[in-house]
């Protein structure tokens, strides 16, 4: 069963130097081109898919044609929203939401920047939300509150009734189509399937020549584009001659309010059926590799013992450029191998002079 790790202290501890490490021509860039990268806001939408599964929540749906057909216009903008219970700060909600984006809004260029994307999500006009609400929530705040939605429909609940699972919607002239066809989504009600949260240990770096470490946040749509291209790339490398393995390192989960970021992380994996591990840094990775990091997704590689290998290697690619990349790696990789234990075979076969053995 896939693993979400919370801690991983072990390998901070091992790359959390390796910002100063030397690259080739191919892994530098510029900070400046970093900082003035722009894209539509289309771009930090969440893709479109064909089924939208949610193991976590035991809930999967489909989009209407008219929906999806906004979402691709970029008419409507669409991510995962999670709350939290104050006094326990467990889950109250998780629910996929969909919001509107006036024209001026479409055209903007907008800076890769979280927060800024963040402030519009929380003022834009809602279109609705597919989600599951804790019952006890429910009964301490009503669901229009919870939604700011004039229609909440329920559409089931748990066997317990712990979950209780809504859609719920505004009217927008703009996009009715979308709304009328938004409001007509079958959901399927199933069994939650809880996620296990591991401990990160050695065996993350040591079982593998060479690891694919990939650097994304959950807000930006390259890095979700290329999660699913990784998830090939780690199917397909499982069965190679020399597997390697891929981890992704969540990095909006380093900002100080990061539950709502896991409980995407999580999702995103479920979704996507990702089988590799996601990763949380903590203040030593951030202070060490990660520092400076603006740009993702960003990539790089690490050998068995937590060394940094190779390049790196700065936004998304598709499967078969990092089939080409890895296999350029792992023969670099080779190459560096068989290069140290030809250097340390002479080291040990070299005689001792009389001027060293006297010394001792």
């Amino acid at each position: 069963m896939r693993q979400f790790f919370i801690k991983i202290m072990f390998i901070c501890l091992l790359i959390s130097g390796l910002a100063s490490c030397n690259t080739t021509e191919q892994g530098t860039f510029s900070k400046t081109q970093e900082k003035t990268e722009t894209y539509r806001l289309s771009a930090f939408s969440m893709p479109l898919q064909t089924e939208y599964i949610y193991d976590y929540l035991g809930m999967k749906f489909q989009l209407g044609e008219e929906v999806n057909r906004a979402i691709e216009e970029g008419k409507l903008f669409m991510y995962l929203d999670a709350g939290y219970e104050q006094s326990t700060q467990e889950l109250a909600y998780a629910r996929q939401a969909i919001l509107y984006v006036p024209k001026e809004d479409r055209e903007k260029d907008w800076e890769n920047d979280t927060e800024k994307v963040k402030q519009w999500r929380e003022q834009a006009q809602k279109l609705g939300y597919i989600g599951a609400y804790k019952r006890d929530i429910l009964e301490e705040t009503d669901i229009t509150i919870l939604t700011g939605c004039t229609e909440n429909k329920n559409i089931g609940e748990t066997p317990d009734g712990t979950w209780q699972y809504y859609i719920s919607s505004n009217n927008i002239s703009e996009v009715q189509p979308a709304v009328e066809r938004f409001r007509k989504t079958l959901v399927t009600i199933y069994e939650m399937t809880p996620f296990v949260e591991g401990v990160s240990t050695k065996e993350i770096f040591s079982s593998y020549d060479l690891t694919l470490v990939n650097i994304f946040t959950t807000w930006a749509s390259p890095c979700l584009q290329e999660i699913k291209e990784l998830e090939q790339v780690y199917q397909q490398q499982a069965t190679s001659e020399h597997p390697i393995n891929i981890i992704g390192i969540v990095y909006d989960a380093s900002q100080n309010d990061n539950r709502e970021v896991i409980e995407l992380a999580k999702m995103i994996q479920t979704e996507f059926n990702i089988t590799y591990d996601f990763i949380l840094p903590d203040n030593i990775l951030m202070e060490g590799r990660l520092k400076g990091v603006t740009a993702f997704p960003e990539t790089f590689f690490v050998d068995r013992e937590g060394n940094m290998v190779g390049n790196y290697y700065l936004g998304a690619r598709p499967k078969e450029d990092w089939l080409e990349v890895i296999e350029q790696e792992l023969e670099a990789l080779k190459g560096e191998n068989n290069s140290a234990e030809k250097t340390n075979t002479e080291i040990e076969t070299e005689p001792i002079s009389d001027t060293e053995s006297s010394t001792d």
